[in-house]
């Protein structure tokens, strides 16, 4: 049963005993996500976001989470050029689950497929790109986080190819495609480097024309940099993917010729994966809404609307990674850790509804925040 926001309020009352609430507002969706989640508003005006995982798997990617936060170091946020998240405070509820008090980054949900292309914000998401990909690999080595070279990958994505074709809805046409693409060992010849992972419209913030924030960084790891485009490629819309991709070789030091591909390959795995979710869930409005999607690609894929996922036949030359500009090295900051105390300001707290109905529990998306009246300063 999901925690009602006075419940998480108190909770993190008692995670940061010295920042006083005034205003609690929901980000659970429905009681049916992976966390319960609320923004708190502080008397001084700041914004924090409470966190609370609500079953075991949910708990395992948020201590994942946590690992990649601590692996960014405060050098290692200084280059990027966006905001990320701070864990300030944490406690345990009644059932011994952690309760996790986040920094909120401000910003909103970049929608991708609005973005014009050769303006400043394709620029800034080009730019931001890069940074996480310019990232020193030994942070998150030294984290413990996931590595995966092109083998692992192609292993990996063809044990999953073959668990969708198994469900009987993934078009035909569709899965000779993509397996063709991950028998093409021309198409994964890269260099493995750092990816957030976890790229979207829900993750990428952005205020004033430019990058403010990433959220998500349960899937930072050592892995394909196309992965990080996919939700880009994923538009089709070629003019924004080229100029993003124009400004990432300017700020990254080595762009394979496959990337392109790779990353289309993966934005239409990911509409079957979107099937799979409903199938799972038993979510009949989901399954309807991925089996119309992966129907009109597989149509444009036999008219040959879409390109073919080849690699580029352009030659671009191959360094070793200890020739690659990386950065320096750095050592992780540790997690706070606030002890427990009880509440008593809870009762006093304004309590602000929003339900929310999305695939994606994101516990710092944000959200337009109420104007601020006399009546709500107590």
């Amino acid at each position: 049963m999901a925690k009602s926001p006075l419940i998480l309020a108190a909770l993190a009352k008692a995670a940061v005993p010295n920042i006083n609430f005034h205003q609690v507002k929901s980000l659970s969706a429905g009681g049916t996500g992976a966390f319960d989640t609320a923004l708190l508003t502080a008397t001084t005006g700041e914004h924090y976001v409470v966190r609370v995982a609500n079953n075991q798997a949910a708990g395992a990617e948020l201590e994942v989470e946590l690992r990649a936060l601590k692996a960014l170091t405060q050098n290692g946020r200084q280059a990027l050029p966006f905001e990320v998240t701070n864990l300030v405070g944490e406690t345990k509820d009644e059932s011994g689950s952690r309760v996790l008090v986040f920094s909120f980054v401000y910003g909103n949900p970049v929608e991708i497929s609005a973005v014009g292309a050769d303006t400043a914000l394709s620029t800034s998401i080009g730019k931001a790109i890069a940074a996480i990909h310019n990232l020193d690999r030994h942070l998150i080595e030294e984290a413990h986080l996931a590595e995966y070279d092109a083998a692992e990958i192609v292993r990996n994505r063809t044990a999953e190819l073959d668990r969708l074709a198994s469900t009987g809805k993934i078009p035909a046409v569709l899965l000779s495609r993509w397996e063709n693409a991950l028998e093409d060992v021309s198409l994964f010849r890269f260099q493995p480097t750092v990816v957030h992972g976890g790229l979207n419209t829900e993750t990428v913030l952005a205020l004033d024309e430019s990058v403010s924030g990433i959220l998500g960084w349960s899937s930072l790891k050592i892995s394909d940099p196309a992965e990080d485009f996919a939700w880009i490629l994923g538009t089709g819309i070629h003019e924004l993917s080229d100029s993003i991709l124009d400004v990432y070789r300017q700020h990254h030091p080595v762009v394979d010729a496959g990337l392109r591909q790779r990353a289309t390959l993966y934005s239409e795995i990911e509409l079957a994966r979107w099937l799979m979710h409903g199938l799972n869930k038993n979510d009949q409005e989901i399954i309807d809404d991925a089996s119309s999607l992966l129907a009109v690609l597989a149509d444009d894929v036999s008219t040959g609307a879409v390109g073919r996922l080849v690699a580029s036949a352009t030659t671009i030359t191959t360094i070793t990674y200890e020739e690659a500009v990386v950065a320096p090295v750095f050592e992780a900051e540790s997690v706070i850790e606030v002890e427990t105390i009880s509440a008593d300001e809870d009762e006093e707290l304004e309590v602000i509804d929003l339900a929310k109905d999305e695939y994606v529990d994101d516990a710092t998306k944000p959200i337009e925040l109420p104007e601020k009246t006399d009546n709500e300063l107590f």
